[in-house]
């Protein structure tokens, strides 16, 4: 039997198919390599437009040295990226076995760095500790380590490296780096154009005839550690908070009665008839205890909010001889 034969138009359809994948294949390898310039640019524009919107970039710490008892201290600064002229400085000293990775996320000022509006500076306590005095409190009480010196060295240092305005230098204290803050008060009156405090009392009424400082002193009802009715017992005692505001209001000078405001569960009094323009502020939050009070359910400010709102409106009026070198110096 002869063989069968393939009929003629399979061969030809076979080679036409042949053809037409070799052509395709050539074309594919000629578009690969056209350059990227001479693709039609509506398809990279339409690549672009596909790719995720990039982040704002965070605000990242600086960590900065000092020298102070013979020995090397740090603190860590935040500042705006877009700088244009001097800004205020908030300087937060966190409290007892806090670091000031806690103070930054506790109290939420990084927020006024991000905006533009202030330059943050966050101390570094010894043993997460400050020594305020009256034998207070843990490592660097024991130790004695000059806690007030280091601050104002901390000052001094982040004025001459950082474009900060000296009549706008605030202080911010948590528990005991608020206990510090009063005792920097005592001392040196005019170094802050105004301070405030969450947790704290101070630990003794300054000198009388102490220089005015606006003070913001803001407490919970519901505090353990800070007794809102104060501590006679612990080490050292507490003051009531009534009667550290009282202390307060006399070293300013105030006069007359309070304006009081009622916000969700805060009482916020204010006495504006004070020496030299001075003020001061009383926040009590009725349902908080020793943790920072940040934006509640019950209608309740952040202190936060109200801390940056009270210290805005203050401005050293005679800058220590310090400062006004500071301020004249060029900024690197």
């Amino acid at each position: 039997m002869l063989p069968s034969r393939r009929p003629r138009g399979a061969s030809a359809a076979r080679l036409l198919v042949l053809s037409l994948f070799g052509l395709a294949l050539l074309v594919g390898l000629c578009h690969a390599f056209v350059p990227r310039t001479a693709r039609p640019p509506v398809a990279d524009a339409a690549r672009s437009a596909a790719r995720p919107t990039e982040a704002p970039k965070q605000l990242a710490p600086v960590l900065h040295t000092v020298a102070i008892g013979g020995a090397q201290r740090t603190y860590r600064s935040y500042v705006p990226t877009m700088v244009t002229g001097r800004l205020p400085l908030v300087m937060v000293l966190h409290g007892r076995n806090q670091s000031w990775t806690t103070a930054v996320e506790q109290t939420g000022f990084l927020g006024l760095a991000r905006r533009g509006q202030a330059i943050l500076v966050y101390p570094d306590g010894i043993g997460r500790s400050w020594n305020a005095g009256s034998g207070c409190c843990g490592v660097a009480a024991t130790k004695g380590l000059p806690d007030v010196a280091f601050v104002e060295a901390v000052l001094s240092d982040a004025q001459r490296v950082l474009p900060i305005d000296p009549t706008r230098i605030y202080l911010v204290g948590y528990s005991n780096g608020g206990k510090l803050g009063y005792s920097l008060a005592c001392q040196h009156p005019t170094m802050f154009a105004a301070m405030a405090t969450y947790g704290s009392v101070p630990l003794a009424a300054c000198r009388p005839g102490t220089a005015p400082t606006p003070y913001l002193l803001a407490a919970g009802q519901q505090d353990i550690v800070l007794p809102f009715n104060g501590a006679s017992r612990a080490h050292p005692p507490l003051s009531p908070v009534r009667t550290a505001v009282g202390w307060l209001r006399t070293q300013d000078g105030c006069t007359g009665a309070a304006t009081t405001a009622t916000v969700g569960h805060a009482v916020v009094q204010r006495w504006t008839t004070c020496r030299a323009g001075s003020e001061v502020q009383s926040v009590v939050y009725s349902d908080v205890g020793h943790t920072w009070p940040a934006v509640s359910k019950n209608g309740s400010p952040s202190v936060s909010n109200l801390i940056w709102a009270f210290l805005a409106e203050h401005r050293l009026r005679t800058l220590p001889l310090s400062q006004v070198q500071a301020a004249t110096e060029p900024t690197p």
